[in-house]
């Protein structure tokens, strides 16, 4: 298994873990619930680790895999032997290693949920590995920037990530929680006092692996999905993990989005058809802000025309300083400021927070794993209509049709868009820009997973279709 598991590394769990299911703890080294498969060593070590959600029984559930081996471990002991017992309630389970030097380790595990207590009093460092079955998956182009891994240390109420490929060694202490992350799972540790970590960092290394010296007492594991509700009704100010690298202002924009998208799709049992309610809830929510920028263009568009044929003449007529000088004599005869055409940036200021909140909010959204929609496959990952038999620099061999609905919808736009108070060569002008931009875009998000270009493709079909209601 490998980055988010597919449907093979789900059988394979299920082979692995389903006999357990029925009976919650058939051999002491094994723990199921609702939402976690443990797998414990002879001496109290995780071993394995498969998180589910929303839960391993349910129709649609997404699985990960945190570990090949030693997931949380500690130095052998020479010597002696471990006792192991097991309780069973209706909150759960506590495994109880014991130690005949006296160490002891003890697990507590809920019926469902993703925090696990381990009760610590053992010499030495506790040790958090994530193994190949953590890496993630496979992208092309930009895509890569989203299937990636980190190390997460939280404190101060900051959360700071870092690069397993860091040159230099990076070293933490008294962490509120610290661990590791893929795009959608998480494997965090509350050490119970003051602590000393170090993370493990090299050029090319795959893996997480965490070395934290903390005194005796009850640890904090959070095993599961980067899901804002999930993580904050595991432990407060555990919800600061997901969008961590924002703004605190684009955080509140991703929640309110994700709360918005959550909402529309109670009411439209389709991932894909709320993703495009969205869009459309989005814009008629902006639609204030949305007039004003759009005064602002209209003001900027009668300026330009009406300086235009004489800025034409002062650049024809004059160049170097004399140019710049006939051009501020013009602006002050005309009343206006030389940076006046910093007014179009309205429109951008308000497109632009709105467009970062839905981009990381459906980049992190783990309820668009593993869910299909029309000929889409996986709304998490590009949507591949098919392969094509060569392989494209950069672009990979999948064949995407939703950024070329996008980016046509884009064109459309374009050539829709003409201000009257502009003339033929300042709306062939901004045209020319507005395709420019479009086929960056293009570049920009052909890799990107579907959900989000689903959300753009829907946005620009909204803005021809306002095109053409003005132009009516």
């Amino acid at each position: 298994m490998s980055g988010v598991p597919i449907p093979v590394a789900r059988l394979i769990s299920f082979l692995v873990f389903g006999l357990l299911a029925s009976t919650g703890l058939q051999a002491a080294q094994e723990v199921s619930t609702e939402t976690l498969r443990l797998s414990f060593g002879d001496d109290g070590s995780l071993q394995t680790a498969i998180a589910c959600f929303p839960s391993c029984s349910d129709e649609n559930v997404r699985l990960q895999q945190f570990g090949d081996e030693a997931v949380v471990a500690w130095d052998a002991f020479t010597g002696g032997e471990w006792t192991r017992t097991v309780e069973e309630s209706a909150t759960g389970y506590r495994v109880t290693y014991e130690h005949s030097s006296g160490a002891s380790a003890a697990w507590t595990v809920p019926a469902r949920g993703y925090l696990v207590e381990l009760d610590l009093d053992l010499p030495g460092d506790l040790r958090l590995r994530s193994g190949e079955s953590f890496r993630p998956r496979e992208a092309a182009g930009f895509g890569t920037w989203l299937e990636s891994s980190r190390y997460l240390v939280m404190g101060d109420g900051e959360v700071t990530q870092v690069g397993y490929d860091e040159e230099d060694e990076v070293t933490a202490s008294d962490s509120q929680w610290l661990g590791y992350r893929n795009r959608y799972w998480t494997l965090l540790a509350a050490p119970p006092g003051n602590s000393d970590a170090r993370l493990e960092t090299a050029e090319g290394q795959e893996d997480a692996a965490l070395h934290v010296n903390a005194e005796a007492g009850k640890w904090a594991l959070y095993i599961g999905p980067v899901e804002p509700i999930v993580l904050e009704q595991a432990a407060e100010g555990l919800g600061e993990v997901i969008w961590a690298g924002l703004w605190f202002w684009l955080r509140w924009i991703c929640l309110g989005l994700f709360h918005l998208l959550a909402w529309i799709q109670l009411a439209i049992p389709s991932w894909g058809l709320a993703i495009m309610v969205l869009s459309l809830a989005v814009n008629i929510l902006m639609t204030p802000l949305s007039r004003i920028a759009d005064r602002f263009q209209q003001q900027v568009n009668e300026t330009e025309a009406r300086l235009a044929p004489e800025l034409k003449r002062i650049k024809k007529q004059y160049k170097g300083q004399k140019q710049s000088e006939e051009i501020l004599a013009l602006y002050k005869k005309e009343n206006v400021h030389p940076l006046y055409s910093l007014k179009s940036m309205m429109g951008v200021a308000v497109v632009i927070p709105v467009f970062i909140g839905a981009f990381d909010m459906l980049a992190e959204n783990i309820h668009l794993l593993n869910v299909s929609f029309l000929w889409i496959r996986d709304l998490s990952q590009p949507d591949g209509l098919f392969t094509m038999p060569f392989r494209l620099p950069f672009f990979g061999a999948e064949f995407n049709l939703l950024p070329f609905l996008m980016t046509g919808l884009s064109f459309v736009a374009s050539f829709l868009h003409k201000p009257l108070a502009l003339d033929a060569e300042l709306r062939r002008k901004q045209v020319f820009n507005m395709i420019l931009l479009a086929v960056l875009f293009f570049g920009l998000f052909y890799t990107f997973p579907a959900g989000m270009v689903l959300y753009w493709t829907t946005n620009n079909l909204i803005s021809v279709i306002k095109s053409l209601w003005a132009r009516r």
